[in-house]
């Protein structure tokens, strides 16, 4: 797995760059505020087809055009593929429209041509943060390796705004009681899907996981649970239906999952220390890694966004060493003193100011 050039028009604060990254470790320096998160962001829509940290699509397009444009030459199981994605001013929204090989396709025919494992300080709350991190964790890896995932959630979520706005019609008194059936039934077939597969991936991450704890912490045991909808999800949804009426929302499904993490029995979220959990979402993001490997043969690219800074000198060590190995690697920092001199020598290496990337030496 490789991205062989990067273009972006406009996107962010970056007017034009033309970007031949290196087959192993690529390293950018600069400031805050530079646009090194800004480059990654662009990396990692290529491959979830969505920005993993804008809000509003909006954001994205920079000042000098109302059209901001992501193109990536990516390579794959030996094949290479022209991926793009444009985004267009129209009033106070964005319009996306996205291209495989010039062919325009849908959102989620995109995910699982390029896959990448992205790690930056906002994951540091994977541990501590709510169940909706937890949960973008696991969708940003399956619309990457599981077939018909990214279909499967696109389909729940409108499937939820919809019986949403239905169960407050009802309690209005503006619909019947059997308009609700089929959304009903919906919810519970794509809702099986997407937990199914949620399930599936905390189990495989799990081994892994504890793994690369150990050989970075070898201290508590990392464990890692699905908290997930009723078995019987169909019986779960029909008993729900007072309390969903009460409240004009959806009580019962898997936008409602979380992911248990444990260290040495304990919740991690509550017990541990902001360096134990620095330690559990290296160790996770690793796993996922591993994961996407085993899945589909090829390492995913690693984009690691200033988080050398975050971890302390033993921390960061055993994390270059996991991650500075076969497989492309983009990782930014402020500065290069958290890198090995051996790391450097053999990566290639660039200064980001103000949105213009230049190679050093």
């Amino acid at each position: 797995m490789q991205l062989r050039t990067l273009r972006l028009r406009n996107h962010r604060n970056y007017a034009q760059l033309d970007l031949i990254p290196g087959p192993g470790v690529n390293v950018f320096i600069g400031a805050n505020g530079q646009g090194k998160t800004n480059l990654l962001e662009a990396v990692a829509m290529l491959a979830l087809s969505t920005s993993p940290r804008a809000r509003r699509e909006l954001e994205l397009i920079g000042p000098v055009a109302p059209m901001s444009r992501i193109e990536g030459d990516v390579e794959s199981a030996g094949l290479r593929a022209e991926l793009a994605i444009t985004l267009t001013l129209e009033g106070d929204r964005a319009r996306r429209a996205i291209e495989v090989d010039g062919v325009r396709r849908r959102a989620f025919d995109l995910p699982g041509r390029f896959r990448v494992t992205l790690f930056w300080p906002d994951d540091l709350g994977l541990i501590k943060a709510g169940p909706e991190l937890r949960r973008r964790f696991l969708n940003q890896m399956l619309v990457q390796v599981e077939p018909g995932y990214g279909r499967a959630l696109a389909g729940l979520k409108r499937v939820l705004e919809q019986r949403n706005s239905l169960l407050k019609k009802i309690a209005a008194g503006e619909e019947g009681m059997d308009v609700l059936e089929a959304f009903n039934q919906e919810l519970v077939r794509l809702g099986t899907e997407v937990a199914a597969a949620r399930l599936a991936a905390v189990h495989e991450l799990m081994p892994d996981a504890a793994m690369y704890h150990a050989q970075i912490a070898g201290q508590e045991r990392l464990e890692i649970s699905y908290q997930g909808p009723p078995a019987d999800l169909a019986e779960a949804v029909h008993n729900s239906l007072a309390e969903d009426l009460r409240r004009g929302s959806t009580t019962i499904g898997p936008h409602h999952d979380d992911v248990l993490v444990l260290l040495g029995g304990k919740d991690a979220r509550s017990y541990a220390s902001q360096g134990q959990q620095r330690t559990a979402v290296v160790s996770l993001k690793l796993a996922e890694a591993a994961l996407v490997a085993r899945r589909t043969g090829e390492r995913p690219v690693l984009l690691l966004d200033d988080v050398l800074s975050e971890l302390d000198a033993e921390r960061r060590s055993a994390l270059l060493d996991q991650v500075a190995g076969e497989g492309q690697v983009v990782i930014t920092s402020v500065e290069t003193g958290p890198f090995p001199p051996g790391l450097l020598a053999n990566a290639r290496v660039w200064t980001v100011e103000q949105g213009r990337i230049q190679p050093c030496g």
